[in-house]
This record gives C-alpha cells, structure tokens and sequence, in this order.
C-alpha cells in the first residue's frame, strides 16, 4: 500500500481505562497521526502526560469532556466508551465528516434483536448500523478502506473468529464449533481489576458467564456470514492469573473431514498476506507471552482423536490485537497507511 504522508488529527473519548491508555500510547507514536483531544469523565483537567507519565511522545493535553466541542476539529475519532455511549453520538461526528473507530460492542452485531436480547436495551442508531463495517482487518480490509464508521471487534471474537475462518471459509460442511477461552484480568476493566479482581485471582482460575456471554453472538454472527454456513456454536469464557492475554481453544466438528486435507498448508496458505497472524510449525502451541504487548496472533491447528474434527489454538494480546493495536489497523486503512504504521 502507499503510504500516506499526511498527519491526521486524532481523538480518543474515553482514555483512562486500559484500552484507552493503549490506544494513546500506539497514537502517540504513529507518524501519521498527531493526538489532538483526549477525554475522560473521571480527569477532567488533568495532564495527560503526568496521568500516562510512563508513556512517550504523549503531547501536553489535559483530559476534557466526552462532549466538548475540540472534538469536531479531530479527522479521526477512536471511542474507548461503554456500550450504549457511542449509538448516541456518532452521528454529529460523521455528519461533520469525521471517521469513526469504535471499540466498544455498539456497531459490532448487526441483528438488532440479538443486540436487544443481549445487552437489554433497544438500539438506538439503527440506520448507522447499517453502514457500519466490522474491523477485522484480515476479512474486511477492503470495506474498511472506504468506510466512515468501523466497529472493532472484542477480544474474544478476534482470537475466535481468526482462528476458525480458514476452515469455515473452506468447502467443509461444519457441524458444530466449540470455544474453550480463556482471558488476563485486564478484559474485565481497569475499575474492576484495582477495585478487588486482581487479589481475587491470585493463584485462582475459573470460568464466568455460565449463562451465556455477550461476544457469543458476535463471533457466531460474523462467522455464519463468513461461510454461508448454519452451525451450533458454543463458547465458555474463563479468567486467568494474569494481567493481559487470550487463548482460545477452537473444537471444529465437520461432517466430513477427509485424511488429505493438510490443515497446516491450509492456515498457512489463508494467512500468507496476514502482517500480523502466524501460523506456527506442526507440533507447537501458541503462547499468551509470546504475543503480549505486541498486535501479533499465533495459531496452530490439528485434528483430534475424535473423527472429523479438528483444534485450533488462538492467542492475541487482548489489549492490543483485541483492542487498541486492531483499531489502528483499521485506522491506517481508512487512512491510506500501511496496515503495519504505528504497529511494530
């Protein structure tokens, strides 16, 4: 891709939780963008740089208002928000041509019952919806080249949906699809971990949202339209000792799966063009520390000893490629960079 030399200004609403703090740090050294407005209820006036003093490159801002009007002078908008924050203001940003990035599950689910069964609320920006495009970058590059409104997808769903495509993007008949993954106490947030989850989970490892968690839908969304395909999904998150990560196990049971399929060359072959997915050598497993800090995912796959079926393993960073590092991919598409800018 050509690079694009100009210096775009950015925003980022919603800058002190983890996501937000990752995303100012890639920004802040991406050589073509410029951080222009940041925001966060909680720091209203407070300086950026001494809040974030580890970070470099970080411009003297203070934090303002999620509504203040500096953000009608950015080109690009990152929004590192709850769900139900960004359906109620992208509209006036995109009315004024302004690019939207967001990170939270608002544009992600294109089915507005399903969003209403799982989030519990009516959506708000129907017809935005619409022409929202998903931010995976590796399946829908070329839709967010011309898009104006991208939704990056969660963590969960970015190591789920990678690690499954080329299989269900293949002529196999898919059965079923079921997902062991397993997340660093980072996803759950920066209030929850310092309030008490970070001594909760020393030495301790459990399983959470037993009766169904929010990115099921998304992953099983995505992957349906992905393969033409109907097939029963189920997925069971877990959380583990450990700040950041996410290692998904991926059970793929096929109607058939013939002895001559070379899954490996299969994987490798899919993700040849991929800057950021690896698919590692026959044998080995992926790694969370491996991964960490980085916008990298490794992958591995291998059939099991039950017929027809086949595991992957998927690890991303959640802050990174499951967060913060995918929506500059993203941005750099829409913006005329090179995927990788800001990124290595």
């Amino acid at each position: 891709m050509k690079e694009n030399n100009s210096i775009k200004k950015v925003g980022v609403i919603g800058a002190s939780g983890y996501a937000g703090e990752e995303l100012l740090r890639i920004i802040s050294g991406h050589q073509g963008a410029v951080l222009h407005a940041v925001s966060s209820r909680e720091l209203i006036n407070k300086s950026v740089q001494k809040t974030y003093s580890s970070l470099s490159n970080l411009p003297e801002l203070a934090f303002v208002s999620p509504d203040d009007e500096i953000f009608f002078q950015c080109e690009t908008i990152f929004l590192a928000t709850p769900h139900g924050f960004s359906m109620n203001v992208v509209q006036k940003y995109l009315e004024h041509d302004i690019k939207i990035i967001d990170l939270s599950a608002d544009f992600r689910i294109k089915n507005t019952t399903l969003w209403r069964k799982w989030y519990g609320s009516e959506h708000q920006a129907k017809d935005i919806l619409k022409k929202s495009v998903y931010g995976l970058t590796e399946l829908y590059s070329e839709e967010i080249k011309k898009a104006s409104l991208v939704a990056v997808p969660g963590c969960y769903p970015t190591a789920s949906i990678l690690g499954a495509l080329p299989l269900l993007q293949s002529t196999l008949e898919t059965q079923s699809i079921n997902i062991d993954a397993k997340s660093g106490i980072s996803g759950a947030g920066r209030p929850r971990v310092e309030s008490s989850l970070s001594d909760e989970m020393v030495d301790d490892f459990k399983a959470y949202a037993l009766e169904g968690h929010r990115h099921m839908p998304e992953i099983m969304e995505v992957l349906r339209s992905a393969s033409e395909q109907e097939f029963s999904l189920n997925f069971l998150p877990h959380l583990i000792p450990t700040m950041r990560g996410i290692y998904a196990t991926i059970y793929i049971q096929f109607s058939e799966l013939p002895q001559t399929i070379n899954l490996h060359s299969m994987y490798t072959s899919y993700y040849q063009n991929s800057a950021f997915v690896s698919v590692l050598d026959e044998g080995s497993a992926p790694s969370i520390k491996a991964v960490t800090f980085t916008n990298n995912c490794q992958l591995s796959v291998i059939r099991t000893s039950i017929p027809n079926q086949v595991v992957v393993i998927s690890s991303i960073d959640n802050l990174i490629k499951g967060a913060a590092g995918q929506a500059v991919e993203c941005f750099n598409l829409m913006e005329g960079f090179d995927t990788t800018t800001g990124l290595n």
